[in-house]
């Protein structure tokens, strides 16, 4: 009887799986993600999907690409449990990964068949990096590219937020769901990079360094003052650059905002690198308060990237910069370069803010081709013949200022975990019931099968054949996204109607369900836990195999001892196939001590209890106590080998167990 899990006609395969008829779909983490290490150098790495045949759990681990670059996960090479309580298809779960540049292997797991593996290639525990600031930030103003990432460690998301040469305001931005690349030189940090600039340098001096991967945000954007930072912390301000130009509502703050809400929330963070300052020396003049001014700007600006993300502590790594070229001549600010340098050394008034370089001294030509810009990939020639490494050596800065005490006192922030997501048959139709985690108030429930197309707000949602997400926004805006949900497209051949567990006052639990059709059904097995993790089987019922009329089935399940239990039914197909009901939770009362076994009986009773038993009695049908016991023990053998067939009530304090021998 094939239930809900079917293959569907045709499946796009992601992130590594193998086969275009994939039993196994692995969609979170996504190809080439990297999660930012705790100061402890590891990360709880989500893994999630679902299936397209049923299988009973899913193990997974992680192996180095490198040896010595990263540990295994398990240690020696192993399996870790991942999921063994499969809900319609899906498995969720988490590992613990020290820094590293991992494959992903992800194996399901069934009784009498080869396991089934499939493979996410890379997937990293390392650094994350935002960027911000001005043109030597991110470039571009039809300034020469610097390299890509020579390493395959070094990763961003190749995204601008420009379409047809238009730039979406910050209210109305929304960005697409992620797609990790290496980081070349030709790719767009996402959310508004121009190029690789520095910054594919800058990740290779990082991996180099540390040996861990690395992930690079850039929401920099060219000409910027602080002020206009600023200003744009309001969502709805427009502001006006020194240069003449009006930004979009809510920029250039928003793509700074946006990628911490969004991009980081999903992966963590180590540290914003800010490179600004130019522009304000521009608009200094002697006798001005540039000083004060800067301060205050700037602060506020961390302060926003720190009060609109729920990241407190969040570290920005200032660089001292603020050449620029005024009236043909190339100044410094030393207002400008003191704002910075206080910002850094006031700890006390303005904490989490650390050194980045000091760029102002490098400007002649083997820098900078304009004495304001960094240039030079150190391969491409320049038009006076000569090779320039400007860009190289900025990167080097840079990375200078990353370094082991940074690290130790910088507070990183960890990726929030994808949403959990519950998922269970609909009775009566072949669509299934999925429901989101409980969110805190001012969160939003958004589900979506195309990216950004909201098709449900509410906690559960029932639907038919597609690939979904569920996508919670919270109340700053942070951004999580659920692994891909399936629900296969073919009807069922066999409906379910119904499922209950509930406990009775005399300690046992009734367990029923209910089909109302089936076809090629063998049989169902009722399972039970104590920890909803690990089940055991224990009673088969035949199905009724090929029927179109309701059909209703139950299992009374006795001698329990007082606590929690997780019941559960396995549907088999003839051919082998299976899937479980959800799993439903039963309470057995304290009250319920005693229980008596085997009923009915043939030759010795077994009577047990968590209390001293105390008084035990045995009465017949017709009202004599044919056995009386009083014990301090907590069970009991009573021998009935000599006592008529028929009907008995056994008596234990204030407890009756009807009993057949």
């Amino acid at each position: 009887m094939k239930k809900i899990l079917q293959l569907v006609t045709s499946i796009i395969i992601l992130h590594g799986a193998t086969t275009s008829l994939a039993q196994v779909v692995v969609s979170f983490p996504a190809d080439r993600a990297v999660f930012q290490r705790s100061n402890a150098n590891e990360a709880s790495v989500y893994i999630g999907g679902y299936l397209t045949k049923p299988f009973q759990q899913i193990e997974a681990r992680f192996i180095p690409w490198i040896a010595g670059e990263g540990e295994a996960a398990p240690a020696g090479g192993g399996w870790t449990l991942i999921d063994n309580t499969i809900e319609a298809g899906h498995f969720y779960g988490s590992m613990t990964v020290k820094g590293g540049w991992y494959r992903l292997e992800v194996r399901a797991v069934k009784a009498g068949i080869e396991p089934v593996i499939t493979t996410v290639q890379h997937v990293g525990v390392g650094e994350v990096f935002v960027v911000a600031g001005q043109s030597n930030a991110t470039g571009g103003d039809s300034n020469p590219n610097g390299p890509g990432a020579a390493h395959d460690q070094v990763n961003s998301v190749d995204y601008q937020n420009v379409n047809g040469g238009t730039i979406t305001p910050y209210p109305s931005l929304e960005l697409p769901c992620p797609e990790f690349v290496q980081l070349g030189a030709n790719v767009k940090t996402a959310p508004f990079g121009n190029y690789a600039w520095c910054w594919g340098s800058f990740g290779d001096k990082i991996y180099e360094k540390f040996r861990v991967p690395v992930m690079i945000f850039n929401g920099g954007w060219s000409s910027t003052g602080v002020e206009n930072w600023k200003q744009s912390i309001n969502a709805n301000t427009e502001p006006v650059s020194a240069f003449g130009y009006t930004f979009p509502a809510g920029m250039p703050f928003g793509h700074l905002r946006i990628a911490l809400n969004y991009y980081i929330a999903q992966l963590g963070v180590r540290a914003v690198l800010w490179h600004q300052g130019e522009t304000d020396n521009y608009l200094e003049h002697p006798g001005d308060n540039t000083y004060s001014r800067y301060i205050s700007n700037l602060w506020e600006v961390i302060s926003a990237s720190r009060s609109l993300t729920g990241k407190n502590n969040l570290a920005w790594i200032v660089a001292r910069a603020s050449r620029f070229t005024v009236e043909g001549a190339s100044r410094v600010s030393t207002n400008v370069i003191n704002a910075q340098n206080e910002l850094i050394n006031n700890n006390g008034t303005y904490p989490h803010v650390y050194p980045g370089p000091e760029t102002d001294p490098y400007y002649d030509i083997n820098y900078r081709g304009d004495q304001i810009h960094f240039r030079g990939d150190g391969v491409t020639m320049s038009p006076d013949g000569q090779v320039y490494s400007g860009l190289i050596h900025l990167a080097g800065f840079w990375s200078d200022k990353i370094t082991p005490e940074f690290l130790n006192q910088s507070e990183p922030y960890t990726a929030l975990p994808p949403p959990a997501v519950a998922a269970a048959y609909a009775f009566g139709s072949s669509q299934i019931t999925f429901t989101g985690p409980a969110i805190q108030a001012g969160s939003q429930y958004q589900w979506f099968s195309t990216c950004n197309q909201i098709e449900n707000t509410t906690q559960q949602w029932t639907v038919g054949a597609g690939i979904y997400r569920l996508k919670i926004v919270d109340s700053n805006r942070n951004t999580i996204l659920s692994p891909e949900l399936s629900v296969m497209g073919s009807s069922l051949p066999v409906t379910w109607k119904s499922f209950t567990a509930k406990s009775n006052k005399n300690g046992r639990v009734m367990v029923e369900w209910a089909t109302s059709a089936e076809v090629s059904a063998s049989h169902f097995e009722v399972e039970r836990s104590t920890n909803a993790a690990s089940f055991e089987v224990i009673k088969s019922v035949a199905a009724a195999g090929n029927t179109r009329n309701t059909t209703a089935y139950q299992f009374e399940d006795e001698f329990l001892l007082p606590g929690i239990y997780y019941y559960r039914v396995k549907q088999v197909d003839e051919n082998g196939d299976f899937a479980h009901t959800r799993v439903v939770p039963v309470h057995i009362d304290g009250s319920e001590t005693v229980s008596a076994f085997p009923n009915p009986v043939a030759d010795q009773l077994n009577v047990k209890s968590q209390l001293v038993l105390g008084n035990v009695e045995l009465i017949d049908a017709n009202g004599r106590s044919v056995y009386k016991s009083v014990t301090n023990s907590r069970s009991l053998e009573v021998d009935m080998r000599k006592m008529p067939r028929g009907i008995y009530t056994l008596v234990v304090g204030s407890k009756s167990i009807k009993l057949v021998r």
